[in-house]
């Protein structure tokens, strides 16, 4: 029996949640997706460095190519996609925010001498990007800021290669673009011959205007040289507007929205043109509804599990810790309570009824050889009411059995013994 126990304890010990740990850590999805834009953008050279490093964690990531951060968000919405690269100022309200991940400057190039600031362009031929695009709803709202619409000015919504060629051609006079400094795209335009970049002189106004519109921006500033020593890109120092860059989902798992903030820790905490090493991932200033594993993450980026075992070995072992704490101490505490305190407390309810039992039965057994017929007679009664109560009687715990039917058989004996008593007086009567 002993060696039963110890066996039982070892199953439920060691071996099922050994069997748990084993079963839920294979328990997820092998394959997620991305939206990104365009494949000459920044997001995709991150998405592939994201690849790369879930393929580690035995996840692969396909990447789904967009119009931009609208586009991205609405796959995001309809499930066509797990996860997307958000441009601040674009985010749709249902989705959830893993973190900021990235800040994206506001680069408008422009061709001729006439252009300085944003009212400059009035009148001009610009390409805001195409539809779709998370650039779209920022540049409206700058040129909007300034009077400039599709009434007095000419705005054109191509993609970005396109504008490029355009600007190229001279069939434009200036072309917005949001990506951040490491883009691949963004050398072409700086090192385009006659092209100029914007400079936002006034950025402060510019931001504090914005405030007022519980809209953000951030102002960085790019130094001389930053692209190319050699060749002087750029000449020049300049203020520019910046948006950050979010990491959304729509319906992910905690897991997995964990996991991902993992990846993008270890791709988005170096240093960069605009910010400082650790300064990305970061969940300042979001727009949207944090996602409950991203405020848990933040929270606590390492724990204990994570430390010494795979990624989901240590979820699986982190589930199973919270699950103990949650439901099977309790229930423990619930059973040692019942077996320390209620079992006793029960027994002791058993012995005091049998003990009260034992102290009327004492009264009517006292004396009885010396008791009259009539109060024998009312010993009597008294006595097998007591009988009947207690064989009427089913909540005896099992240690009291053996008082339980001690008591019955000395009530017998006592009947048995008012009995002949009251036998005696009456042949006594008889023969008075």
């Amino acid at each position: 029996m002993k060696t039963l126990k110890l066996i039982l304890i070892f199953i439920i010990l060691v071996l099922l949640p050994m069997l748990y740990v084993a079963l839920d850590s294979n328990d997820h999805k092998k394959s997620i997706s991305i939206a990104i834009g365009s494949k000459v953008d920044a997001y995709n050279e991150y998405a592939l460095q994201y690849a790369k490093e879930l393929k580690k964690e035995g996840v692969s990531l396909k990447l789904v190519e967009t119009k931009g951060s609208v586009e991205a968000q609405e796959k995001l919405l309809n499930g066509e996609v797990d996860f997307a690269f958000v441009q601040g100022g674009t985010e749709a309200k249902n989705i959830l925010a893993l973190a900021n991940i990235m800040l994206e400057p506001i680069w408008i190039f422009y061709k001729g001498r006439k252009i300085s600031d944003l009212k400059s362009l009035k009148g001009k031929r610009i390409a805001i990007c195409e539809k779709g695009s998370g650039i779209l709803p920022v540049t409206l709202d700058l040129l909007d800021l300034v009077g400039i619409n599709g009434f007095n000015s000419k705005l054109l919504h191509v993609a970005s290669d396109v504008a490029y060629e355009n600007l190229k051609n001279n069939e434009i006079d200036a072309m917005f673009y949001i990506a951040s400094a490491d883009a691949p795209f963004l050398r072409k335009l700086m090192t385009m011959p006659n092209v100029h970049l914007m400079n936002f002189a006034a950025s402060e106004s510019y931001k504090q205007f914005f405030v007022k519109r519980n809209k953000h921006f951030e102002i960085v500033t790019l130094h001389e040289n930053a692209f190319d020593m050699k060749q002087h890109i750029p000449r020049k120092r300049y203020k520019l507007l910046a948006k950050n860059t979010l990491l959304a989902t729509y319906n992910a798992s905690n897991e997995m929205v964990r996991l991902m903030l993992k990846i993008a820790n270890r791709v988005h905490r170096k240093v960069g043109v605009f910010h400082k090493e650790n300064d990305f991932p970061n969940a300042s200033l979001l727009k949207v509804n944090q996602h409950h594993a991203s405020k848990e993450y933040f929270r606590e980026k390492v724990h204990y599990y994570e430390k010494n075992f795979s990624f989901w070995i240590a979820q699986s072992l982190n589930k199973l810790h919270d699950y103990t704490l949650r439901f099977i101490f309790p229930l423990v505490a619930l059973f040692a309570f019942f077996i320390e305190v209620m079992v006793p407390a029960f027994n002791l309810y058993g012995q005091r009824k049998i003990n009260r039992w034992y102290d009327r039965v004492n009264q009517i057994d006292n004396m009885i050889a010396t008791v009259d017929l009539k109060h024998a007679k009312e010993r009597r009664e008294k006595l097998k009411k007591i009988l009947a109560e207690i064989r009427a009687t089913d909540d005896i715990a099992a240690n009291h059995m053996a008082d339980f039917y001690t008591l019955q058989n000395q009530i017998v004996n006592i009947l048995d013994a008012l009995e002949k008593r009251i036998k005696t007086l009456h042949q006594g009567h008889k023969k008075f």
